[in-house]
Order: C-alpha cells, then sequence, then structure tokens
C-alpha cells in the first residue's frame, strides 16, 4: 500500500490526526489557515492513488477534492474523520478500501463508520471487497453482478459457499449469478473469486537471483493449473528470510515470505517425496522446498529444481492465514 496522506485542517483535529497517523506509518500534516495548504496534498495523493485521511468536515474534503476526480475502479479510499475521532465516513474508494479503513479507525477510537455503500449494509462484505484470504481475478464482473443480487436474483456458487451465506448472500444452486471459487485461472462465465491456499516452498544458493524464483514458480504454477493471485506465501528456511532474490520474488507475487526453522523443517522429514542425500550432506535436513510448502497441507507439485533454485506447492483446504504460517521473514 503507498503512503497514506493523513492530515488536519484545524488544531481541534491535530491530536486524533497524529494518533491515525502513527496508526498508519504515516506523516501527519497540520493543514489549515496560517498553517499547509492541504489542497495540493490531497490533490497529489489522489493523483498517485494514496489512501486519503482527513481530519475535517466531510464537505471541507470534497471541496479539496474538487476536480481531482476519476475513475471509480481506480480511484484510492477516501476518508474523513471528525475531529474527535468518533465518526469516519468513506466518501470515495468504498470498495477499494475505504469502508474497511473507516471501520478500523472508528474502532480505534470506539466511534463509528457512516458506511452508506448499498452492498455493505445488506452484506457483511461487497464481492469486490472480499475478506482476507479470497481474491476477485475479474473485477469488472462485480458491478453487474452486484447490480443483479440488488434487484433480488440468487448467487449459484461452484465451490465453498459457507462463507458468502454467513455474509447474508442469497446463494441457491438454482441461482442466475454465477461466482466460481477456484485456484484455477482458466476463463469462463460469471465472477471469479480465488482463495489464497496455496504456498510456494522455496530452496536456493547464495546465488539465487530474483528472475530463477519467478521463472520457476510460475511454471510449477502452470503445471498444477493454479492461478498465482491463489498464492498466500513463499516459505523457506529461516537461514535464508533475508535472501534478497526471495524476497524481491515474494514483491513480485504480492505475497510475504515466510520462514520456518531447521527443527520445523526437518519434522517433515518422512513426508518428502524427493528427499536429497547430497542436501542431507551440506545443511543436515533432506530438503526444504517440499518441507516448507507441506506445511500448508498438501503436497501438490513436487520438488523442482532450475540452476540455484528449487521449488514445490503445497495447499491448504481453506485459505491460509499467513500470520500465523510460519514466522515472518
Amino acid at each position: 500500500m503507498k503512503t497514506p496522506l493523513v492530515f488536519s485542517t484545524s488544531p481541534r483535529g491535530d491530536e486524533i490526526a497524529r494518533h491515525v497517523a502513527q496508526l498508519l506509518g504515516a506523516p501527519v500534516h497540520l493543514c489549515g489557515p496560517g498553517r499547509i495548504d492541504a489542497a495540493p496534498l490531497v490533490g497529489d495523493a489522489y493523483r498517485q492513488g494514496a489512501p486519503i485521511v482527513g481530519v475535517c468536515a466531510t464537505g471541507a474534503l470534497i471541496r479539496l477534492l474538487d476536480g481531482t476526480l476519476g475513475d471509480k475502479m481506480s480511484e484510492p479510499p477516501v476518508v474523513a474523520v471528525s475531529a474527535d475521532g468518533k465518526v469516519a465516513v468513506p466518501l470515495l474508494g468504498s470498495h477499494r478500501g475505504a469502508n474497511a479503513l473507516a471501520r478500523w479507525i472508528a474502532d480505534g477510537f470506539r466511534g463509528f463508520a457512516a458506511v452508506t455503500a448499498t452492498s455493505d449494509t445488506l452484506y457483511d462484505f461487497s464481492l469486490d471487497d472480499p475478506p482476507p484470504g479470497y481474491v476477485v481475478a475479474n473485477p469488472d464482473a462485480v458491478r453487474p453482478l452486484m447490480a443483479a443480487l440488488l434487484k433480488g436474483e440468487k448467487l449459484r456458487v461452484e465451490g465453498l459457499s459457507g462463507w458468502l451465506e454467513l455474509a447474508g448472500y442469497p446463494v441457491s444452486r438454482h441461482g442466475s449469478q454465477l461466482l466460481r471459487l477456484t485456484e484455477s485461472p482458466a476463463p469462463g462465465p460469471g465472477l471469479l473469486v480465488h482463495p489464497k491456499t496455496v504456498v510456494g516452498g522455496i530452496g536456493c544458493t547464495s546465488k539465487a537471483q530474483m528472475r530463477e524464483v519467478i521463472t520457476l514458480l510460475e511454471a510449477a504454477l502452470e503445471t498444477a493449473g493454479i492461478a498465482p493471485k491463489a498464492l498466500a506465501a513463499l516459505a523457506t528456511i529461516h537461514t535464508h528470510g533475508k535472501t534478497p532474490a526471495l524476497i524481491e520474488a515474494a514483491a513480485h507475487f504480492g505475497v510475504p515470505l515466510r520462514t520456518f526453522t531447521r527443527r520445523e523443517i526437518d519434522r517433515e522429514k518422512k513426508r518428502l517425496v524427493t528427499p536429497s542425500a547430497s542436501v542431507e550432506a551440506a545443511i543436515g535436513l533432506s530438503g526444504v522446498c517440499e518441507a516448507v510448502a507441506i506445511k500448508a497441507g498438501t503436497l501438490i507439485v513436487p520438488k523442482q529444481i532450475a540452476g540455484n533454485v528449487t521449488c514445490a506447492l503445497g495447499r491448504a483446504d481453506t485459505p491460509i492465514d499467513v500470520s500465523r504460517f510460519g514466522k515472518s521473514a
């Protein structure tokens, strides 16, 4: 996420702005008469696609945005927060993170988020802003599907639909609106949603390059018929947690790099499909990539080798909570 713009337009809101900025890890800008001019800051942030949080009246923030508004599908989240922090209003980008951001800010100050998007008042989330662990592959299909649901049509789901029913969606096996929940990238009708259930287990030498990792992992995903967006994480041994090639490859796929200790990896020794005597002689382990991939649940692509990199794929039955999967690199 790009660094958010957090600002207040009067001394009365400065304290709340400072708290919000601290929570978001962003600088705070104190604007208003005799201070910084907020207009150019807001205009620049909007054009760069950075989230905007203004501790000010909604009308003031709307006027600051005058002349900068663009396409709805690309606009950043814009949230106005009251000077006491009790009310957070998502103005733009409601399904690009503004609703979630407003709720998060409001929770922090024991206030409430004034969410007005129709789909959010009917359902726990909109389909273009699914819960963690799911990603929409074809966002252009969301609007017509949501419009049909709001007219009373029902959702037909290929895949596990319990999480959608819990959110209040009208699911029926005879529904006219198709949602395909699958790791497969295959194009087809309806809305395609990928559960993030796959882990790319990676082993490498010190000579590994980012492109080697990406190329081998993409080949493994293609072999398994899995969309890159279904990746939840890359994983490796803890001693490789700072390896630039792995960090850069994880960033390329937009997933975290998670690590496991030697002891955790050694526990999977008997489950390896292609243990290596040479690797065991070198590092005391029968393998790395398969062992960390298996941590997801089931090994679906055994060890693949190319140059200085090895790769394997593991799959979980449900979306992976990466905060509980290994440790952060």
